[in-house]
């Protein structure tokens, strides 16, 4: 599959950070394109387009949002894909609402204009921090997506500032929203270093850290909520299920049998 793809690059310049669009479809596409928006694409983008599967019909366009060569990722993510939290280890963060705005103004538009794009299959999806944005997105700016995966959601940042008390609810624009965790993300493998020791600890310390007790409060109201508990996991090894179910949502399409 991956040999039929074909694949561009297109920079952007916006508030003084230098990003890049990492756009990839298949060249026998004959239909609206359902664009998959994914993040972390200087390092996510091998493994998404390994999990392309279009048997049924669908045609994605994948959108993988990095950086241009000079910028640390590593740096230029935990800028962007967080929120304002107070604390000093929160410091480097609080970019996210700056970074939906490069999206919704100048990475949408750019594709709308250059691509046939179903405006109404449209996908948004993260890992870690970038889960976390996922969710950020689906929470405050809903109608941009209909279809959200927040893998791994970083939802511990600042003590679970993200996640509002109460009674929560998906709004009505949203297909599906789906939140993935791995086994080892909510306890101590064998392998895990002290940093996910630390991790693990603090989560299930605080209920409001959990991503399977967010999925709860979701599910409880409504379906439209999806929980993936990944097997053998521990927080980078849930990259490779991530992938795959990213392209499964991003590629739904109707079926003629209605199978």
């Amino acid at each position: 599959m991956k040999s039929k793809m074909i694949s561009q690059t297109k920079d952007f310049d916006y508030n003084d950070q230098k990003y890049r669009l990492f756009i990839s479809y298949n060249k026998q596409h004959s239909d609206l394109f359902q664009p998959l928006y994914y993040l972390d694409a200087n390092t996510q983008s091998d493994v998404m387009l390994q999990n392309n599967n279009e048997t049924d019909g669908a045609s994605i366009l994948y959108v993988g949002i990095g950086y241009q060569d000079g910028v640390d990722p590593l740096v230029a993510r935990a800028k962007d894909y967080t929120i304002p939290a107070e604390g000093e280890e929160y410091a480097q963060g609080g970019g996210a609402e700056n970074f939906y705005q490069f999206i919704s103004q100048c990475v949408i538009p750019w594709i709308n204009s250059e691509f046939d794009i179903d405006t109404e299959k449209q996908t948004l999806s993260g890992h870690s921090y970038g889960g976390m944005f996922a969710l950020y997105v689906a929470l405050n700016h809903p109608q941009t997506f209909q279809n959200y995966v927040a893998a791994s959601p970083s939802i511990w940042w600042g003590k679970g500032i993200l996640i509002p008390q109460g009674q929560l609810q998906l709004d009505a624009s949203i297909n599906v929203l789906a939140l993935m965790i791995g086994e080892y993300e909510e306890i101590v493998s064998p392998y895990s270093n002290e940093a996910e020791k630390e991790r693990i600890e603090m989560i299930n310390a605080d209920a409001q850290l959990r991503c399977r007790n967010l999925a709860v409060r979701l599910i409880s109201n409504e379906q439209r909520c999806d929980f993936i508990f990944c097997p053998g996991r521990r927080h980078g090894g849930v990259i490779k299920d991530y992938a795959k179910i990213a392209n499964i949502i991003a590629g739904q399409k109707p079926q003629n049998d209605g199978l």
